[in-house]
C-alpha cells in the first residue's frame, strides 16, 4: 500500500468526519453567540492613525482580536460574544504617525446584529 492509498482510504475520511463534526457543532452553538460589528470612528484623527489593535473581553476572557497596520480609513470588524453576556469591554491600542501608543477602553452593549461606534477623535487628540 503506498502514501497515497493510505492517505485515501484511511486518513481523508477520518478527517472528512472531523470537518463535519465541527462543522455541525459550529451551527448548533450559533444559538449561544451574539454577533456584532464594530466600527472605530477615528474622526479627524484618521491621518494620524499608523495602525490599530482592538480587543473585546467579557468576564476577564479576550473574546475577539482585531488588528489593522496599513490603510487605515474606516475600521470595522465583527465581534462574536457569549450570549448570555452581552456587555464587554473594548481595548483599543493606537499607534499614531508620531509612534506614541494610545491605549483607550470603552465599555460596550452588544445585541445581535447590531452596529457599535466607537469615536475616537477625542481620544487621539
Amino acid at each position: 500500500m503506498t502514501k497515497y492509498d493510505l492517505f485515501r482510504r484511511r486518513i481523508a475520511p477520518i478527517a472528512f468526519a472531523l470537518a463535519i463534526a465541527f462543522i455541525s457543532y459550529d451551527t448548533c452553538q450559533k444559538h449561544e453567540r451574539t454577533s456584532a460589528t464594530i466600527v472605530l470612528d477615528y474622526g479627524a484623527a484618521e491621518r494620524d492613525v499608523r495602525a490599530v489593535e482592538a480587543e473585546v473581553w467579557v468576564n476577564g476572557e479576550q473574546v475577539t482580536q482585531f488588528r489593522r497596520s496599513a490603510n487605515i480609513g474606516k475600521t470595522q470588524f465583527k465581534a462574536s460574544l457569549p450570549a448570555q453576556h452581552g456587555d464587554g469591554e473594548l481595548r483599543i491600542d493606537v499607534e499614531l504617525t508620531s509612534g506614541e501608543h494610545r491605549i483607550v477602553k470603552r465599555a460596550i452593549h452588544v445585541t445581535e446584529g447590531a452596529t457599535v461606534t466607537i469615536q475616537l477623535e477625542r481620544d487621539l487628540r
